[in-house]
């Protein structure tokens, strides 16, 4: 999910699905109602019809005997005349539940008969429980159905049953009772969820396209937008130039004006900076000619050094006050030409320095924190170490790792981490304000980074360096 092409199509598939799911049920509904109602239609006229056939004497019912080939072709035409469980046809008295009438025995007066005495074991009835003033439709089971046809019914899908109360007075009340298999109404419920799944199908088919076109046309911009913020961040461009859609057209100008901003900024920074540096070079020059002209060491050593400590915090304040976007920069020259300097610094030193670093590996800082904070930890490690001076970079994801290593005498086994404050020095003896390890460590979070101090294998002390890239 943290595609935006996989949430936009898992949006379009999850609506679309519940969509075609709501509207299907709908359809389900509204069409299975309709066929019922339709079955419920054409079952009260075909028993209207048929109960126009059929006389009534004495409690009794009969054919007339002048009709009863037009009674015959009706029971043809509707299905009647087949000796079958799928559609039949009967007249029951609703308080004595008897069968007074059968479509599988038309033309008998079944009443007075042995039929009456044997009804449950020779006729296809239903235990109906709607009562017999009422006129309506329902769907019953085979196993609601009693007399000598069950055996038939094993297996056999439900029945439309169609029930329509009638008095003849005095005889009682009656009930009109036809049934009929509902294979076409579940063959038509099957034909609804067949075509709701081939259109959930299609439908995805759809989207799944409609998901390839949208990529190109939404997403590809958006590509585009990153790969200049890329650029940006590695020096290759200045600012966003291409395009885009009204969407990311306000982005672009905030980006923008943002890049702008930060370098207006900064340069602001370097001037006032520099005109401060100019205004305190009079005054110590000044102090220094007094001390050449008095001859008092001191006095110019301590000028000298205000010098030194002015021009580097202004180059601090200048380089702390970073932009967002830095590019990268390869370590390996800035080491070697530290390398350069130290061992000109140390040449009454013997020692080795070795540098196991290719040009692969870059971090995102300003050259010349590189400068301070690669000079402050390796010029440490060139004043403390025995034989040997050893810089090695890795990389461990987005993070290059940078070990420090000499043969010196180490941190202090208690609390190491004091001496990334300010002031706080492991060497009182030697020279310094104790604030190298502090900046270094300034400078290495400004940009998202840490510095540890550890045991080095050498058996001495190593600074690890994790950078951003």
């Amino acid at each position: 999910m943290n595609s935006l092409r996989s949430r936009q199509f898992l949006s379009a598939l999850a609506i679309i699905g519940l969509g075609i799911l709501l509207l299907g049920s709908v359809l389900y509904y509204v069409t299975q109602h309709k066929m019922l109602e339709d079955e419920k239609i054409s079952l009260s006229e075909t028993g209207l019809e048929l109960l126009g056939y059929i006389d009534s004497k004495e409690g009794t019912f009969t054919i007339d005997s002048h009709g009863k080939n037009d009674f015959l072709a009706f029971l043809i035409k509707h299905d009647f005349s087949k000796l079958s469980s799928e559609k039949f046809a009967y007249i029951q008295h609703t308080q004595t539940r008897n069968i007074v009438w059968h479509s599988q025995y038309p033309f008998n007066d079944i009443s007075e008969s042995r039929f009456t005495k044997d009804k449950e074991k020779v006729f296809t009835t239903f235990l109906l429980e709607m009562p017999p003033e009422i006129e309506g439709v329902e769907i019953l089971n085979p196993k609601d159905t009693q007399g000598r046809n069950i055996s038939k019914l094993d297996g056999a899908e439900n029945y439309i049953v169609y029930a329509r109360g009638f008095s003849y007075k005095p005889h009682g009340d009656y009930q009109l009772i036809l049934a009929k298999s509902a294979a076409t109404l579940q063959k038509g419920r099957d034909e609804i969820i067949r075509n709701i799944f081939i259109l959930f199908l299609i439908t995805t088919i759809l989207v799944l396209i409609s998901q390839l076109v949208s990529s190109y046309l939404v997403i590809t911009p958006i590509k585009g937008f990153e790969k200049e913020i890329i650029e940006i961040e590695s020096g290759e461009k200045q600012l966003i130039s291409e395009t885009y859609p009204t969407e990311l057209a306000a982005v672009k100008s905030a980006v923008n004006a943002l890049i702008n901003a930060e370098k207006g900024q900064k340069q602001r920074y370097r001037d006032a900076l520099d005109d401060l540096a100019h205004s305190l070079k009079t005054p110590l020059s000044v102090l220094q000619s007094t001390a050449d002209k008095s001859n008092n060491e001191a006095i110019r050593t301590q000028v000298q050094r205000m010098d030194d400590i002015i021009a580097y915090q202004l180059r601090r304040a200048v380089v702390s006050e970073h932009g967002t976007i830095i590019k990268q920069q390869t370590v390996r020259p800035v080491l070697y030409r530290l390398k350069d300097s130290l061992l000109k610094v140390y040449r009454d030193k013997p020692f080795e320095f070795v540098i196991n670093v290719d040009d692969f590996a870059k971090c995102r800082m300003e050259e010349d924190d590189m400068m301070e904070v690669f000079g402050n930890l390796i010029n440490n490690s060139c004043r403390f170490c025995e034989k040997i001076v050893e810089i090695t970079a890795t990389q461990n994801g987005d993070i290059l790792i940078i070990d420090i290593d000499d043969d010196g005498m180490g941190f202090p086994d208690k609390n190491p981490a004091e001496l990334l404050q300010r002031g706080i020095r492991a060497d009182s003896q030697s020279e310094g304000q104790g604030i190298g390890l502090a900046v270094s460590t300034e400078i290495v979070q400004a940009i998202g980074g840490k510095i540890e101090l550890l045991v080095s294998p050498h058996v001495g002390a190593r600074v690890r360096l994790h950078l951003p890239m």
